[in-house]
């Protein structure tokens, strides 16, 4: 009766090979580089940014893509403070800055789950994409902000500020203009269609 070994060693490889073939993979979107940014990623990015606008849920195509023209600029931008040995924020800022975010958009608990459920984000990512917004702010305003301070040797007074900001914009907008060009991005078409 040798048979019912090798029988239960087939049931067993059939049933590693059904489980196998009903995972899901997740497509490829786009390519930085070596950096993959998969279709989940470029989703998520734009449940949270609509949820952070109070947009519509829109996840069409257009949607799709100006969504993963955002992560293209964030990975640029994450691999510049790498370089530059950014300081990130504390962990903590982001409970704070998530708290205040709850207070000044929420009236209760409940609408803010039913939000957080709407969107199909979780508290987590949420906190990560504050922390992250956080932290793009400060980069920028510590990269374009002081050599727009040390090239043009203004006072800081605040029509001087809302140059500075305009100035730090088109210094930004210049930048990730010139990192697109040196970087090899390519979008996979069929992610967005």
């Amino acid at each position: 009766m040798r048979l019912i070994p090798y029988l239960r060693l087939a049931a067993a490889l059939v049933l590693l090979l059904q489980l196998g073939t009903a995972a899901v993979l997740d497509r490829v979107a786009l390519v930085i580089d070596k950096k993959v940014i998969t279709e989940s990623e470029v989703i998520d990015e734009l449940r949270l940014t609509e949820f952070l606008n109070s947009q519509p849920l829109d996840l069409g195509p257009a949607a799709r893509r100006a969504a993963a023209e955002h992560l293209v600029d964030q990975e640029l931008l994450r691999r510049e403070m790498e370089i530059s040995n950014f300081s990130l924020p504390a962990a903590g800022e982001a409970d704070m800055l998530l708290r205040k975010f709850r207070q000044d958009r929420f009236p209760t608990p409940a609408a803010y789950r039913a939000a957080l459920q709407k969107y199909e984000i979780s508290e987590d990512q949420l906190r990560d994409h504050l922390l992250w917004q956080l932290t793009a702010i400060r980069y920028t305003d510590f990269r374009f902000r002081s050599l727009r301070t040390e090239t043009s040797g203004q006072s800081a007074d605040r029509a001087a500020d809302d140059t500075a900001d305009s100035t730090v914009d088109h210094q930004m907008d210049a930048w990730l203009k010139q990192a697109r060009a040196n970087a090899k991005i390519a979008f996979k078409h069929e992610a967005f269609q």
